[in-house]
């Protein structure tokens, strides 16, 4: 396992959450919150970024290139989902790589910022599309060892290619009069 005394942290960090959100009998704790209990007990931590489920830390001592997203464990579970409906044949070439994630963080690798053009959102968007990986923003990618890569996406229950095939097939098994009535009842919705 790479970085295993970050993973021995983030195992301390899921604990202390745990215990101080059955302490405040909250769902879930706050940004503010997290952000105390991280840097008080690995003061080598310090908060990157904050996004609207998860915070990202960077620590001192490890490699620049990798960050510890805390949140949320829906949220986490999400990101892992996302990295793991790519195959693994594009998966490093479009979104970070996920190292490892316990029940509360998730290492990742992590780069600059980056000036997304169009074209260049759209091909990623192209590339994860049938996946069922969407909601590809241009805050959501960094430059990575010179190649642009996602970091946060979220998934769609059932890939979008998945529906449409479904949608094919029982359009096949309708009846042809039922069909012209859904076309009517098209037209008719639409004015």
């Amino acid at each position: 396992m790479k970085y295993r005394m970050l993973h021995h942290q983030a195992k301390h960090i899921d604990r202390l959450i745990d215990e101080n959100r059955h302490a405040a009998k909250a769902a879930f704790l706050t940004s503010d919150q997290l952000k105390t209990i991280v840097t008080t007990v690995y003061p080598d931590f310090y908060m990157e970024s904050c996004g609207w489920h998860k915070i990202v830390f960077r620590n001192r001592l490890a490699n620049h290139k990798v960050v510890l997203k805390v949140g949320p464990q829906r949220s986490i579970e999400a990101d892992h989902s996302a990295y793991k409906r790519i195959p693994h044949s594009i998966r490093h070439r479009v979104f970070a790589r996920l190292f490892w994630h316990t029940k509360y963080c998730l290492l990742q690798e992590y780069g600059e910022a980056a000036q997304v053009n169009a074209q260049e959102l759209n091909e990623i968007r192209r590339a994860v599309y049938r996946y069922g990986v969407f909601d590809i923003k241009a805050e959501n990618i960094k430059r990575i060892n010179g190649m642009l890569k996602i970091i946060d996406a979220n998934v769609a229950a059932v890939p979008v290619p998945t529906l449409m095939s479904l949608m094919d097939r029982l359009k096949a098994k309708l009846p042809e009069k039922l069909d012209e009535l859904l076309k009517l009842a098209g037209k008719l919705g639409g004015n």
